[in-house]
């Protein structure tokens, strides 16, 4: 005979409370399986600075290099000429914060700041420089440096002024407060090799103190006003009579990286190189131009990206009248006996001045006519990493809009920021799209990609799913002119997080709940409900989906079904029936929500026949060895509900009866 199990569905929590789910902030993950979305930046993957994304210079010029390929736009509607020297700073989203000539201090509206415009770098290469102060977005320096001719009345040496935001506004709190003279034209600034402090260089001048480096360091606390070194080495850099002045203009750069600075001293035609210990300050290890080869005026000074080369652009003077050039040194020992000229002006009316990296990886330079005339476009080195003529130096290359023009000077900028690699990858997580791309994708061809796992690709922006996690070299390599230019990079590809919620349905009992458990990591989002907890407490049916963050910001996810526990007794059964479901007498239904399941059976005297802590396991109708009599066996079943942090484990006893048929 068959059986009906029946449909007696057991209440088996009374009188409980509900639980109400917590709700969370809602906070949109970024899921880097999807093209469009992937490529926005995580915590993990490199940013490269913003505060070089604004350039003012010349005649009411700006260059926005905020999307890299720089535009060129006016700086208002009126009338700002930064002639010579200048500085610009935007803030870490790309901004224009200030600008100056030196002498007065411009806001981002292009408006001039209160109380500022009697600062004191007055007729200077390198007149000013803005550098933040660690830690702290609404604090600056501003460095000025006037010209050293104490016969005509400059005297007034580099000075400091600090910029603050107070109330919501810009003002200037300290001004013109004095740090050195008798000074050359020249002050350059780097991040320290701790990537937050900040030293800044300024070079000495006259017959004692011209072979000076004077290095000041800036931490959270502000600028330390005593000299972390005064060193003394180089190429003297003092005026033999009124003629030479110009010894005292001229341009010193830090390298992209901080291991090297170099300056130009104009009139007596030299150019060095220096090593620079970006932890300590200290420099060192002189390479001079001085006994191997002079250069008529040498000015504008600045390096390649990948810090192997030096660039040098002349600037005649009155007093010596020639022609501006453009040079390109590999830095070495030899670097001034074999070198490339990359330019000769036709005549002597067209000069070459400032040379500045920008945040593309080209190098700018700085065009003017005749009495500092402006000219309406800047020249490019467009392939600075590149020996000799290959690094195509483009002259006139870049046209400046109407209404603007280039004058003698470049934005003076915190080196630091244009260090910014030539290959960079986003998203280092297996199984997902990895995107490369190149900093500067002029003249490469069509790049070839060699993935170091056996992959390869084309293009001038790639992307590569790494099947497994490890440590790969990437290759890339340009061609251009029929020569390859190759560049790698090592990068660690992470495995995806291992997030694992338990079953795939996990069933609880009516009116009570249960914790998930997503597992330590770094950031969670819950849905439905959008928590940004680790843990999620349920107590409703449905489809929860937990995805989670790891340290390298790869994500993952894991999905559960929640359903209430539905749990079936049968009132008879019959070992010998040829339904097996009616063969033994046990729960049947989804028994995982019993938790400290205790099923105990009895006979008319009350004796134990059977007892199983296995929800699976039934009575088969035996009992002491043998075959049970038929009849009417009484049961009882004791058993914990699930827990979750909210709600404790609720104990349940339910019993009833079954017949044994034979």
């Amino acid at each position: 005979m068959t059986l009906n199990l029946g449909a007696i569905v057991m209440t088996l929590l009374k009188d409980s409370l509900l639980f109400s789910l917590k709700s969370g902030f809602v906070i949109f993950l970024v899921f880097l399986g999807t093209n469009s979305i992937a490529q926005q930046p995580t915590a993990c993957d490199y940013v490269r600075p913003h505060e070089a994304d604004n350039w003012t210079f010349g005649q009411n010029a700006l260059l926005d290099f905020f999307q890299n390929n720089p535009e060129s736009k006016r700086l208002g509607t009126g009338s700002i000429e930064l002639a010579y020297g200048c500085a610009s700073i935007s803030d870490t989203d790309g901004n224009l914060l200030f600008f100056t000539d030196g002498i007065k201090l411009y806001s981002s509206g292009y408006y001039l700041m209160d109380n500022t415009d009697d600062l004191t770098g007055i007729s200077s290469s390198q007149s000013s420089i803005f550098v933040p102060v660690p830690g702290n977005p609404d604090k600056y320096y501003l460095f000025t440096v006037q010209m050293y001719l104490p016969i005509v009345g400059y005297d007034k040496g580099v000075n400091y002024s600090i910029i603050e935001k107070i109330d919501g506004l810009w003002k200037i709190t300290t001004k013109n407060e004095f740090l050195f003279q008798p000074n050359a034209q020249k002050i350059t600034a780097v991040k320290k090799s701790n990537q937050k402090d900040f030293w800044v260089v300024i070079h000495g001048y006259d017959e004692i103190e011209g072979k000076k480096f004077i290095v000041y360091e800036i931490t959270e606390t502000g600028l330390n006003l005593t000299p972390v070194h005064e060193t003394s080495i180089g190429y003297l850099q003092q005026d033999q009579s009124f003629t030479d002045i110009n010894n005292n203009s001229g341009y010193m750069k830090f390298s992209p990286d901080g291991s090297k600075i170099a300056l130009a001293v104009p009139y007596d035609g030299i150019v060095e190189v220096f090593d620079f210990n970006n932890e300590s300050g200290d420099i060192t290890g002189v390479i001079s131009s001085q006994g191997t080869a002079l250069f008529e005026s040498p000015y504008g000074i600045e390096f390649s990206p990948d810090n192997t080369k030096l660039y040098v652009s002349t600037s005649p003077t009155i007093s010596q009248p020639s022609t501006s050039s453009i040079f390109q040194f590999e830095i070495g020992a030899n670097m001034f006996t074999n070198f490339t000229t990359l330019y000769v002006a036709p005549d002597k009316n067209f000069f070459c001045g400032a040379m500045q990296l920008g945040v593309d990886g080209k190098i700018y330079i700085s065009n003017y006519g005749t009495s500092n005339t402006s000219v309406s476009n800047l020249s490019v080195v467009e392939n600075p990493n590149r020996v000799g003529l290959e690094c195509n130096l483009v002259m006139n290359g870049l046209a400046l809009i109407s209404g603007t023009g280039s004058l003698t000077g470049l934005p003076n900028i915190v080196t630091s920021f244009l260090d910014i690699p030539h290959l960079t990858a986003t998203n280092l997580c297996a199984t997902e799209i990895t995107y490369f791309n190149l900093r500067n994708e002029t003249n490469v061809g069509t790049p070839d990609w060699d993935f170091g796992d056996g992959g390869t690709a084309s293009g001038v922006q790639s992307q590569y799913i790494f099947d497994n996690p490890g440590k790969f070299t990437v290759n890339v390599t340009e061609t251009y002119n029929g020569v390859n230019y190759p560049y790698s990079r090592d990068i660690t590809i992470y495995p995806l997080p291992s997030v694992n919620l338990g079953e795939n349905i996990i069933y609880i009992l009516p009116n009570t709940s249960v914790t998930l458990d997503a597992g330590e990591f770094d950031y969670y989002l819950w849905e439905p409900g959008g928590s940004t907890d680790r843990y999620l407490d349920v107590s409703d049916e449905g489809i929860y989906i937990a995805t989670v963050t790891d340290t390298n910001c790869c994500v993952n996810s894991d999905t559960v079904e929640i359903k209430f526990a539905k749990i079936y007794f049968p009132n008879a059964f019959r070992p010998t029936s040829s339904i097996v479901e009616n063969q033994t007498f046990k729960a049947f239904g989804a028994t995982s929500a019993l938790l400290n399941f205790d099923l105990k059976v009895f006979n008319r005297w009350g004796q134990l026949v059977f007892n199983s802590n296995d929800p699976d396991k039934g009575w088969d109708g035996t009992f002491s060895g043998g075959d049970a009599p038929n009849g009417v066996y009484a049961w009882v079943l004791n058993f914990n509900s699930t827990e979750s942090r909210y709600q404790a484990a609720q104990s349940i006893k339910q019993s009833g009866t079954v017949t044994l048929l034979r």
